[in-house]
């Protein structure tokens, strides 16, 4: 088991350097001010000698960035959720999948042309409007995998699609997308919200997460499903809402980040999570039996893991649950006071829990509430910017807005 520790150091005005070996690989950390774009960065460097770089931010202006995937020559394909405005007319969705490439090198995909949707108009709502959650959290298309024969599957939300005559919902389903014609069909349709997917190609399965039902289940070659593992209450007796999910290419077993669910009886109020009951859990992936990979965590969203088998964690946030927002609550209005929304803002981070047992080392941190992040051969990509896109809140440096950002952490 691994165990999350707080940081041994604080932002402020200097600059600490620290540096961890994993392997023969040095990952070195340099944590600057607060108010600079990305305050904590990292690079590892294959030589063995201690190295620093900046993380990148390659996007901005995005509407709540939700799972990255990399195409073989390197371009991304990028789910945004959208902007949360939940409607019954046909092609006004905000959602998108879109290929994201940097025509002209400078390392980024702001500049016109650069980004392209391969599906458009997908529906998006907000859990405050919708279900009175308390917090400004958005959802509709979500996370996404390439699969070797070319389709891209993405995680779809929907709850203006309405119910079919048994009662089950008929907007909750993983979908099959081209490059060539877009929406293809449905892979499977499910009664619970499923928000998170990893592809194991060795197995040629699909793992799925129900955040719904805080269930894992596996989806074959053939489209059999199997219910792979459940997952009971945490310690304050809240749900265990599995979030992100990720093979371990080391030994096959499926990481799962739990969040920890909403705490109903807290002095006569309810708290949106309780912090620290958060882990990340090793699922063996043909007995479905569980074991604690890392525990303490605050709100533990999602999971990736490397060749080498070292685990990276995105915490939504890392500080005391704030206040839950009214329903009525105007998510549109530029003049609305700057809630942070059920969740401190600007308290993410990214950290790496190394294969050998060894300390874990922040990679990241002072990110706008990251939700995904994914592991390729040399970086991770990091969404960040969750909640309604362009509603005032307090950032570190005063008033801002809610911006959907892709960040890129060096991994060389």
């Amino acid at each position: 088991m691994r165990f999350h520790r707080s940081a041994p150091w604080r932002l402020g005005a200097g600059v600490l350097v620290l540096s961890l070996i994993v392997g023969s690989v040095v990952f070195a950390i340099i944590t600057t001010g607060a108010g600079d774009d990305d305050p904590a960065v990292a690079v590892a460097n294959p030589s063995g000698a201690a190295a620093t770089a900046s993380s990148t931010r390659v996007a901005t202006g995005l509407q709540n960035p939700r799972g990255v995937a990399m195409l073989p020559d390197g371009r991304l394909v990028v789910v945004e959720a959208g902007n949360g405005i939940a409607t019954t007319d046909a092609g006004s969705g905000t959602g998108r999948v879109s290929v994201f490439d940097d025509l002209n090198g400078d390392g980024d995909y702001d500049d016109v042309g650069e980004i392209e949707a391969v599906v458009s108009q997908i529906p998006s709502y907000n859990t405050l409007t919708e279900f009175g959650t308390g917090q400004d959290e958005v959802g509709g298309a979500g996370d996404i995998v390439l699969v070797d024969d070319g389709r891209i599957l993405v995680t779809r939300d929907d709850p203006s699609a309405g119910y079919a005559a048994d009662g089950s919902p008929t907007g909750i389903n993983v979908a099959e997308l081209s490059f060539e014609s877009g929406f293809v069909g449905n892979l499977i349709v499910r009664n619970a919200t499923m928000n998170a997917l990893a592809y194991d190609q060795q197995a040629e399965t699909l793992y799925v997460i129900e955040s719904g039902a805080n269930r894992l289940i596996a989806v074959s070659s053939d489209g059999t499903i199997r219910s792979v593992a459940d997952f009971l209450p945490l310690e304050q007796g809240q749900q265990a809402v599995p979030a992100g999910v990720a093979i371990d290419p080391t030994t096959g077993d499926v990481l799962v980040a739990l969040f920890s669910g909403q705490v109903g009886d807290y002095y006569g109020s309810v708290l949106s999570f309780w912090p620290g009951a958060a882990r990340v859990v090793r699922v063996n992936s043909t007995t479905g039996k569980q074991t604690d990979e890392i525990v303490g965590l605050t709100t533990a969203v999602d999971v990736a893991v490397d060749d080498a088998g070292n685990v990276f964690v995105v915490e939504l946030t890392s500080i005391w649950p704030s206040a839950r927002m009214p329903r009525e609550f105007d998510l549109f209005d530029p003049d609305s006071p700057p809630d942070p929304g059920g969740y401190t803002r600007f308290a993410g981070s990214v950290t790496l829990y190394p294969a050998d047992g060894t300390a874990p080392l922040v990679l990241a941190n002072n990110l706008d509430q990251p939700t995904n992040i994914t592991h390729t051969d040399n970086a991770l990509f990091v969404s960040t910017g969750q909640g309604t896109p362009g509603r005032p809140i307090i950032g570190p440096t005063g008033a801002t807005s809610i911006t959907g950002e892709l960040h890129r952490i060096a991994l060389e």
